[in-house]
């Protein structure tokens, strides 16, 4: 007696499929994303949303230096098995709304870390420590 309801002598029913032991999955390794990876993405990703940049540096509480809109913005991140919060200091370039770039920010980390990492951000704050003024253009005369 054979097939996938038939009873083998131990009494239980016989199932079809693959083996447990097989290396379907069942018995491989996990994945683990460091918070530098996810910090790493959202920190890029600062780059890529228009009116946001990387904040000036600070050293003993004051400003070094200008914003730096090629730079990726400081970001702290933590990793909870497949859910991270961040935490992201920005500059936003004057005359933006903060609203609006604050917003674009963080669905624009939601998505990256998503796609790159498979990590869900579950929180996202950001700090808005500058709001530099374009410089205006000199005049030749």
């Amino acid at each position: 007696m054979s097939g996938a309801g038939s009873t083998a002598a131990t009494g239980r029913e016989a199932t079809t499929g693959p083996a447990p032991d097989s290396g379907t999955g069942g018995d491989r390794g996990e994945l683990t994303i460091a918070d530098k990876v996810i910090e790493r993405v959202a920190g890029h990703a600062a780059t890529q949303v228009p009116g946001a940049s990387a904040a000036p540096r600070r050293l003993l509480g004051i400003t070094v230096g200008d914003a730096r809109p090629d730079g990726e913005a400081a970001v702290q991140a933590r990793v909870d098995g497949t859910i991270a919060t961040v935490s992201a200091t920005i500059a936003v370039e004057w005359p933006h709304s903060v609203r609006d770039v604050t917003h674009r920010l963080r669905e624009r980390i939601r998505a990256d870390v998503r796609e790159l990492t498979g990590v869900g951000v579950a929180h996202v704050d950001i700090d808005v420590v500058a709001m530099p003024v374009p410089a205006p253009a000199r005049r030749v005369r």
